[in-house]
Parts: structure tokens; sequence; C-alpha cells
């Protein structure tokens, strides 16, 4: 993968070209792409958006996104913009220690360096995210080719650092493929600056509408090539209408969240960590998902690359990497996840899985033999970052900050008028008044909805979960990992198990159910055979409500009022309609929701979050664009008039 020259010059084994200059490379990096590209001037401007977001095509070492961290530090107390955003893309990315040894040759860089290897983990091709919350910065490092994986991004850039290897050691990288994709996806008077000046990238950026100029280069290259997208930009053209995202530089001063759940806390902190002011609304309810103990979470591998274990392998490596930021040790564990095969879950389905979505052995690990401690012939795969999560904690730190008020009340209906939202109570008085609602309620949602269109876009089921909290005084029993089969089992902690649990749609019952328990119980003493299982006890039980979608996946954005939706896109997956164009129909203004998580809400109430505030203040997204149609709201509209055509 790299190879080093005696000066400690990194070099791609694959491409036969440098990293970086061998007489100064974050010199070389400073001058041609943050003076190439006059970052220092635009982000210390004072009338600034929400976000500034770079793209870069080769992250290679990591050194550009180095140097513009460290830029961004010192301008972010005068700058304009709340936010960095940093999207690069690398087909073979380093190992940590090739990084560490590439960048340790610049001190200045050794802070940032750490900060960054300590996130550095648990990829996956196609958009890995990094959150580093305290310095309002993001990196989105999308592993895999860049001509593949740019139609899969979301959003508007105002720089891109063209750093490929070079155009005769790499010319795909340079070709029209990629010139048009910048052009989608450039800002208005959005900048690029490269370091080479050949006449086929010249000619590809011109054709793509950047206004070129040829500058001095770094060292002993004569030129260097910037240039400025001048034109309009260009709209969304994503084919499924309702999916194309409208571009705006508008920052809501206050948004309301109804919810005080996983859904809500996460929300509320993506949009409080980026400085907009939150008032979340709790009704206090029990029975919420969010209060159960030591949740756990791992992947869901399917046999071919499905929304479910591509979403669920982004969640993981986000949560994992966010956690050690947001929570003590003692609140949650990476124990690891032993995942028993079975009717449900295949053992063939597992073997192709692994290979269908590249996964290394730190992700993922087949088991073909459990030994004794299982019942005999039993196989499974074990996910060594699967991790238990105490929920209240998790939900009590991310409503932990100063852009945060926390407010008691339930509201009962919604109205919109004079570009306001109104919640009201039981008892028809105002509750609270709003720019911008997003509803994080679980099951609340729907009904909401109801009162406001008399129907709802979506139609989530709840669920109930009863689990039973037990006593296990084997202190050896801590080091265990999390047991998932039909049922799951925690690691002790603090001499204390969670083993859970039921799903039921029919029976909502809010009490606890001796026969849940004895089911609960009898599953997991005639399987997890390692345990002494006569010194265990029964603590409590505790029972859960969820909410769920029909297709078991979040819903997280905007949306649509059900009637007009009908009327503009009926009809449009006929066959005879294969060549219409139909328009973009606005969703409900300034109304959005997130919910639906259904048993996975630990696990992806981080992302969801962000995601959904990346809509809302129009950043680039941090899944593919095919990922998050699987996300929207309206896809459950869309689907009942496919199935009525």
């Amino acid at each position: 993968m790299i190879d080093w020259k005696e000066n400690g010059t990194p070099v791609s084994r694959e491409f036969d070209d440098i990293y970086f200059s061998p007489e100064n490379g974050l010199e070389e990096t400073k001058h041609v792409f943050l003076k190439g590209n006059r970052l220092e001037e635009r982000l210390s401007s004072s009338g600034a958006r929400h976000v500034f977001s770079i793209l870069e095509l080769g992250f290679g070492t990591g050194l550009n996104f180095f140097a513009s961290w460290q830029l961004w530090r010192d301008c972010k107390s005068k700058s304009g913009f709340r936010v960095l955003r940093f999207t690069s893309f690398e087909k073979y990315p380093l190992e940590r220690d090739d990084i560490r040894k590439a960048i340790s040759a610049f001190p200045e860089l050794s802070e940032l360096l750490e900060l960054f290897l300590e996130k550095y983990k648990l990829l996956v091709p196609g958009c890995n995210t990094f959150l580093f919350e305290k310095e309002n910065l993001i990196l989105d490092l999308w592993i895999g080719d860049a001509i593949q994986l740019l139609p899969e991004v979301s959003g508007k850039f105002d720089a891109f650092f063209l750093d490929g290897f070079a155009p005769s050691k790499n010319p795909e990288l340079w070709g029209e493929n990629i010139s048009l994709q910048l052009k989608r996806l450039s800002d208005q008077n959005a900048s690029f600056a490269t370091f080479t000046v050949a006449r086929s990238v010249k000619d590809r950026l011109s054709e793509a509408g950047f206004t070129l100029s040829k500058i001095p280069g770094f060292g002993r290259k004569r030129e260097m090539l910037i240039g400025v997208y001048e034109s309009e930009p260009e709209q969304d053209l994503n084919p499924i209408p309702f999916l194309r995202r409208t571009h705006s530089d508008k920052v809501p001063e206050k948004v309301s969240v109804l919810g005080a759940g996983l859904a809500g806390a996460g929300i509320a902190r993506a949009l409080a960590w980026r400085g907009i002011h939150v008032e979340v609304w709790d009704d206090h309810n029990a029975l919420r998902a969010s209060s159960v103990p030591m949740a756990v979470s791992h992947p869901h591998i399917t046999k071919v690359g499905t929304p479910t274990s591509l979403w669920t392998l982004r969640c993981l490596g986000n949560s994992i990497r966010r956690y050690s930021d947001l929570l003590s040790k003692d609140s949650y564990q990476i124990s690891g996840t032993l995942q028993l095969s079975g009717e449900d879950l295949p053992w063939a389905r597992l073997e192709e899985g692994i290979k269908a979505h590249s996964l290394s052995s730190d992700l993922a690990e087949l088991k073909p033999e459990l030994g004794e401690s299982y019942p005999d012939n039993a196989k499974g795969i074990f996910y060594p970052s699967g991790f238990w999560t105490d929920t209240p904690l998790l939900v009590e730190k991310l409503l932990d900050h100063p852009n945060i008020l926390l407010k008691q009340g339930k509201a009962s209906s919604i109205a919109f008028e004079k570009e306001e939202w109104t919640l009201f109570s039981e008892n028809n008085e105002i509750l609270n008044k709003t720019e911008v609602l997003i509803l994080a309620n679980s099951f609340g949602i729907e009904n909401l909805l109801q009162g406001l269109w008399k129907e709802s876009p979506f139609s989530p089921r709840s669920v109930r979960g009863q689990l039973e909290i037990l006593e296990d005084p084997n202190i050896e029993s801590e080091k265990d990992p999390i047991r998932v089969g039909d049922k799951y089992l925690t690691p002790s902690k603090n001499g204390i198990r969670v083993n859970g649990s039921t799903f039921d749609e029919f029976d909502l019952n809010p009490n606890a159910s001796p026969k849940d328990r004895e089911e609960i119980l009898e599953y997991s003493q005639r399987t997890y055979l390692g345990l002494n299982w006569k010194q265990i006890k029964v603590r409590s039980d505790f029972v859960g409500i969820r909410s769920q979608t029909p297709d078991r996946f979040p819903i997280v954005g905007p949306v649509h009022s059900p009637g007009p939706f009908r009327k503009i896109y009926s009809g449009m997956g006929l066959h005879k309609n294969r060549k219409k164009e139909f328009p973009f129909l606005e969703p409900q203004k300034n109304l959005f929701v997130f919910g639906g998580l259904g048993s996975r809400g630990v696990l992806t109430s981080l992302l969801g979050g962000e995601i959904l505030a990346e809509i809302l203040l129009n950043e680039p997204l941090s899944i593919e664009n095919s990922l998050y149609s699987s996300l929207h709201p309206s896809r459950f509209l869309y689907r009942k008039i496919r199935n009525q055509e």
C-alpha cells in the first residue's frame, strides 16, 4: 500500500507516486490548497453562512485535512461560519501507523493527529463520519472509488481540493465523469485548486463551468491551477423528485423538538453544538424505549449490501467514534457481540454477507464452532465492536448542552399559520410558538399528523418489549461478550445483567407478564450454557413500548402532506409515464420528523440526528443518496401510490 523513501517521503505502491512534496509537504498543502482556495480570507469573513464545506479527491495521509483543521482553529473565533465540513475520498485507506509516521514529520500537527487517530477505526466502504464536536468540525471520509461514490454525495460545496495522484498516474480520477460531478456539487463562487496544469484537466474543468487561472506553483513546480465556479448552482436532479433538496442559507433562530427520548435528544444535540437554540418538550412517558437499561447494539448484516446493513454499519462506527466524547467509561462497554445463526439468520447468509460488505476482522468474524458454552453444532458471528449502553444516561448527556432548554408539557395538536408553528395542550391552550418544529415523540407523531391533515403519511406500529433485570454475583461475567440469539443477554455490570427481549405488536399491556419472563429465561438457560444459572436471580422486569415503521427503518426528514402528494405523484411508477417529468413538491414548511427507531434506537439516534440537522441546515449529507431514500418519511406515501397503480 505504501513505501517510504530514504528521506521519509511516503510513496503509493498502487500509483508509484508520492503523497506529498519531499521538500515540505505541509508548506505545499498550505500554498496549493489553502492559499489556492483563499481559505484564510474566506473562513475569517464575518457575514458568512452557517457552514463552509470542502470536498477533496484523495485523502491519502490526511495532510490536507490536518492543515485545514489547523487553519480553522486559527479562524474559528472570528468566523461567521459555525461549522467546517471536510469531505474526502480515498480508494486505498492507509493504516493508522502509516498515517502516524507520515504526519509525525510535522510536529505542529501532533495534537490534531492524536485526536483523529483516536477515532480512526471501523471504516467501511462508503461514507464514514468523524464528528469533532468541540472543534465544530466534521470529516466525512468516503472509502472507495470516487468515480462511483461522487454521484451518491448530496449537497453543495464551497471549495475543492483536487489532490489525486498525477493525471499521468491516475487518469480516471481526472476524467469527464469527475468534472461533471464537481459541477453538480458546486455552490455559487465555489473554488478549486490543484497542483497540476495538465491540458486534459484544464479542459475538463473549463467545460464544467469553472473560470481558470494559472498561478505560481510550489517548490520546483512552476505553475498550478485554480478556478471559480461563477455560474448559478445546479438544482438537485434526484430522479425521485420528492427526494430533491432545496438550497437555502437561512438558519433558524430557534427550533422546538417534541420528545426527549433518544430521537429527540439526538437531533437536539446535533443542532445545539452547531449553535442553534433548541427547546425540547417532554411528557415523561415511562414506557418509552429510551428508558431501557444496558441496551445492546451491533450491525445487522444481510446477504448482499442492503439499506439495513449499510445503515447499521455506518451507525456503529459513528456511535463508537462519538462515545468517548459523550459518555464516561462506566456508562457503556465495547464488549463485543456474539450472534448465533439460526432459522432467521442462516449461516450461509453470514458467510456471504461478510464477503459482500468487505468486512475486516475488526468488524466481523465468523465463528463456525462455539464450543461447549452453547448448544451442539452452534455457529455464529462475532462483532468485536458490539456494545451496550446505559440508555437513560446517554439521553441525559445528549441533552446536557447550554443551547438546549428542556421543558415539560405534552402537545396534543399542532397548527401552522403566519410562518410559525403553534403547539396546543390537551385543553387547547397554547404551549409554544416556534419557527421550526421537529416531531420526535415516538408513537405520538402519528396522532399529531392525523390531527393536522386528517391522515398520516406513514403508519408506525407500537411494539411491546419485556426484558428481565438479573443479578449475577460472578465477577468474571463482566468479561463476557453480549450474547444474541432469539433473546439477548448482556455481560454483568456491577453484578447486574439484562436479559431480553420479547416483541409483541398485539399485546401492549404496560405491566410485566410472568409468561414473558418465563419465555425469556427458558430460552437463555437452554442456549447460553456457560453460565451458572443457579446463582442468577431476577431482580425486576422492565416493559417498554417501541415505535417501529412497517419496514423497520427510521423516518428522518421533512414531511409531505398526503393529499397534494397523491395529486402530484399518482402514476409516477407507471410504464407509460417513464419519460414524464414530475415536478418537485415542497414539503410542509419547517416541519420535520425523526422517529420509528424501533429496537435500534441507541445505535441509530446519533447519526440520525446529525442527518436531520444536515437536511434542515442544507449541509452535505453524511450518508449516500441511495441510503437516504430509505430513510425519507415520504417513502410510504410513494409505496402506497405504487401499490395502487
